[in-house]
């Protein structure tokens, strides 16, 4: 029984994320961008049109430009707290939550029964203004 629902996989949505790089004057800017939700990581160039392939879950986004940078981060209310801020902002989040799943069998099945695919928004538009 246990090993059958290890197995199971949460279902996954394809993002499609307007991904917009700005400076402090507004002024759109090239730069590198990283996105990590609990399910997958994307290494972009932006401002780019993307879809991204993830659970639903919180995203966040870490962009770089020379030396400025900038990030976004969406998180659902149910994963805010001082500790899941700091994983999820620092992009630790990823990281963590692959290992959860790796160490505890029953991580993928959490995830999939924590899916609230009401919540999931598929088509995003988001500016990071990199200071």
């Amino acid at each position: 029984m246990l090993s059958s629902c290890a197995t199971l996989q949460p279902k996954e949505f394809s993002i499609n994320i307007n991904l917009i790089t700005v400076n402090s004057e507004q002024k759109p800017i090239d730069a590198h961008c990283s996105l990590y939700s609990s399910s997958s990581k994307l290494e972009t160039l932006a401002p780019k049109k993307i879809t991204f392939v993830s659970q639903c879950s919180s995203i966040n986004i870490i962009c770089k430009s020379g030396n400025l940078s900038g990030e976004h981060g969406v998180i659902k209310s149910r994963d805010m707290s001082s500790e899941g801020s700091f994983l999820f902002n620092t992009g630790i989040g990823y990281l963590f939550d692959r290992a959860v799943d790796t160490v505890t069998p029953m991580g993928s099945l959490m995830n999939l029964l924590d899916s609230d695919e009401e919540d999931c928004v598929t088509d995003r538009e988001i500016t990071i203004v990199l200071e």
